[in-house]
Parts: C-alpha cells; structure tokens; sequence
C-alpha cells in the first residue's frame, strides 16, 4: 500500500503523531502528507545524493540514471522485503528460481559479494536501496539547500489554500 492512500487511514485511528515515510521527495509530497494527515515526513532517498552522503559513487550514479520503473522489491540482498534499483544481481538470482533465505541469513550470504563489489565500484551487485520517485534526485546539491527547499515548497503550497 502506497505511502499517501495509508496515512490519511492511520491519521484517523492514531492517537500518537504520524510520520509520512515512502514516496515524498520534495516540498509538494510534503504539503501532501501534511495535508492527509501526518504531522511530518521522513525522507530517505532524496538524501542518497545530496552532496554529504556517505552513499558510494556508483550507488549514486546507478540513482540518477534510474527512473521509477527500475525499482523492484526484492529480498534478494538481506531476506527482508525492500525497494531498490534492479541490478544484474537480482536479475540473475530471480533467473535461478530459488528462494532467497530467511534474514540475517541471506543478508550474511550476500555481504561479500556487497562488500567486493563496493571495492569494486560495480554496481550491478550492490544493494541500491531506493524509492520510486527517483527522477526527482540532484546531483551534490547540499543537504541543508535541500531542507530549505523542501520546506519553502511546502509552505508556499499550505499556504496557497488558506
């Protein structure tokens, strides 16, 4: 279930604050999930790129080059369900037909071949974690210009309705 047809159903039944998570990217996903009923989001993808990530090079590469249809949720890397870039890795293990292990085993299994890759810079056998709305990444814009951007649409939109 998509992140804004959930939180207006947990904003209803909730009794605590609710935290929007998945899919918002910049200031109007955050209008929106204000909108629908969280108190505020949290973004993960759209700081993989911004110019303090720790993220590696051909991860961020593999990111913006991307678009919404290169993602897949797989178990393929740790054995738990996650969203990330379809690469030669999971291809390749879907092709074999077998059933990823259970977590941490497959996660165990897997961190070598992450680990060398990584060494490597070959992406294609990299865990590439990612959202869906990747064609709204930049490339090395600070993370502060990025809050301050976020922020400033979401205002300008909020305050468009009153």
């Amino acid at each position: 279930m998509g992140t804004f047809s959930l939180v207006p159903q947990i904003a209803d039944q909730a009794k605590v604050p609710v935290a929007a998570a998945g899919g918002v990217m910049d200031g109007r996903g955050l209008a929106a999930a204000l909108l629908l009923g969280a108190q505020g989001a949290q973004l993960g993808t759209r700081f993989l790129t911004a110019a303090e990530s720790g993220a590696h090079a051909a991860y961020k590469e593999a990111l913006l080059a991307s678009a919404e249809d290169d993602t897949v949720v797989t178990r393929w890397f740790s054995g738990r369900p996650a969203r990330g870039l379809r690469n030669r890795f999971i291809q390749e293990a879907e092709r074999a037909g077998i059933e990823p292990l259970p977590f941490p085993s497959q996660n165990s299994a897997t961190g070598p071949l992450r680990q060398e890759a990584a060494k490597q810079g070959r992406a294609d056998y990299m865990s590439l974690w990612s959202g869906q709305a990747v064609r709204l990444l930049t490339r090395d814009t600070p993370a502060a210009q990025i809050v301050r951007d976020i922020a400033e649409k979401a205002r300008a939109l909020l305050g468009a309705r009153d």
